[in-house]
Parts: structure tokens; C-alpha cells; sequence
């Protein structure tokens, strides 16, 4: 819940320009009144994804639990203020007693996989409906996958990218045609 807060205060900042927009008591009112919508944006895409590892992992028989890291939610906060920039690590779901690397690398693509799931399907409900929340919300889950499908570190990408090239490959195009153009 504490990295749900505050990734959706961080994003809030982001999509306001951060600091340069929190001017007058004007912008920092209609910053505080739009917190709600970033909060269902973020919940679709972060929630859905961490839990996509949690319910994965937990199918293949493996206990999953989320750990926030405090650090990373600081650099989130500090750096959509300053540079309304969202570059957020607000923790992740830690596997235990795993030592399968095909399915490692299941449990990794869910979440990406879900965060373009939820991207096609607002995205397509925005064309049909022009609700301006749904483009926003298949931005940000395109943009939180495309994060983690970085090839590098503890990112789900590292994983994907070794096991499962095809879908990497595939859900990093989806994600990069959707943050581009949407």
C-alpha cells in the first residue's frame, strides 16, 4: 500500500511538471484533487503487475511476498518533484525456495505481460470511449513494463530476455509503440 501511495504521488508530480508547476496555491489545489485519478492509474498498473508475480509464483507452487524499498520509493518521490520525471524501484515480489530458471522467467513475464494486457485494453477503450484517464492509464502500464523489461540487474527484462526471447521481443514492442504514441 506504502509503494502504491507513493508511486501514484510520484506520477501525480510527473504528469503536473513537478516542482515547476506547484507555483501558486491555484496548482497545488488541482495537484491534490487529481491524486485520486493517479491513484487508480497506478493501482492498474503497478498492483496489477506485482500481484501478476504473486499469483504466478504462487501457481507454481512457491511462496511470493512484496517488499517496498524505502530508497527507491525517496528516489521516486525526489526525482518527480525536482524533474517531473517518474524513475521509480518502490521494491518487488521476492520468490522463495526457487531454483527453476524457465519458470523464474514465467513468473518475471507476468508481470510485463500484464501491464501490456492492461495497456491494449485501455487503449482500445480510450479509441471507442475518448475517456482521457484511459489513455493515461495505458501510458503509465506500457511505460512501468517497458521499465521492467530492461535486460539489466533485478529487472524482469534480465530474466525474460534469456528464456524467453519471443516474448520479451514481442512485449517490448508492444509497449514501446504504445509509450511513443499515446
Amino acid at each position: 500500500m506504502i509503494s502504491w501511495a507513493v508511486l501514484s504521488i510520484a506520477f501525480g508530480f510527473a504528469f503536473t511538471g513537478g516542482i515547476f508547476f506547484l507555483r501558486d496555491i491555484n496548482s497545488i489545489l488541482k495537484f491534490v484533487l487529481t491524486l485520486p485519478k493517479y491513484f487508480v492509474i497506478v493501482g492498474a498498473a503497478f498492483l496489477l503487475h506485482e500481484l501478476s508475480h504473486k499469483f504466478t509464483a504462487i501457481k507454481y507452487g512457491y511462496f511470493a511476498q512484496f517488499k517496498l524499498w524505502e530508497t527507491g520509493l525517496l528516489l521516486a518521490l525526489g526525482m518527480s518533484f525536482a524533474l517531473g520525471v517518474v524513475f521509480a524501484a518502490p521494491g518487488a515480489v521476492y520468490i522463495y525456495g526457487i531454483n527453476d530458471e524457465k519458470k523464474d522467467a514465467k513468473i518475471s513475464l507476468s508481470g510485463p505481460l500484464s501491464n501490456m494486457i492492461v495497456a491494449i485494453v485501455s487503449l482500445v477503450s480510450y479509441r471507442l470511449s475518448f475517456i482521457p484517464l484511459l489513455a493515461q492509464v495505458a501510458y503509465v502500464s506500457a511505460f512501468i513494463g517497458v521499465f521492467n523489461l530492461l535486460p539489466f540487474g533485478p529487472l524482469d527484462g534480465n530474466k525474460i530476455f534469456r528464456h524467453e526471447k519471443k516474448w520479451w521481443i514481442l512485449l517490448m514492442a508492444i509497449g514501446a509503440i504504445i509509450v511513443f504514441t499515446v
